[in-house]
């Protein structure tokens, strides 16, 4: 059974196989937040997150997995939003989490690093999120380190 860590400060210090970081699809921008962070440390990743978008072959409540970075961590793109802004929902978040997850158990990995995940630019509230992610981790064996600064 998962659990749920909380740790305070960097996300880019774990050292979690994997990390996270929700997302918008349309127009496949990361233009701020932690996405900009994501975005200029793993160009290759967000290269192919373009072309995805621009495709339009990334809905919301999916998860993109980006393993081509050989020395880094797998990165979970976690479609939480239609578009830029306060348009995270809940359900989204929950069914890219879920696949997110799948993936980690499929791979062996014992642990995703996010932040307080859909909380800070698309709108939602930690008081929603958190029991939902309690509630995911609780359904599989990897590990959510859940980042604040």
């Amino acid at each position: 059974m998962t659990t749920v860590i909380h740790r305070t400060g960097d996300l880019f210090t774990s050292d979690a196989p994997a990390i996270g970081h929700g997302v918008n699809v349309d127009p496949g921008v990361m233009g701020s937040g932690i996405a900009v962070l994501f975005r200029d440390r793993f160009p290759g990743m967000h290269a192919a997150y373009k072309v995805l978008c621009g495709r339009k072959v990334f809905p919301v409540g999916t998860t993109m997995i980006w393993d081509g970075e050989p020395a880094g961590p797998i990165i979970y793109n976690i479609a939480s939003q239609d578009k830029p802004g306060r348009n995270a929902r809940i359900d989204w978040l929950e069914s890219a989490v879920k696949a997110a997850l799948i993936d980690a158990d499929q791979r062996g990995l014992d642990r995703i690093a996010l932040p307080r995940i859909g909380c800070g630019i698309g709108g939602l509230d930690w008081a929603d999120v958190e029991p939902t992610l309690e509630r995911l981790a609780g359904e599989h064996t990897a590990d959510l380190e859940i980042w604040t600064l």
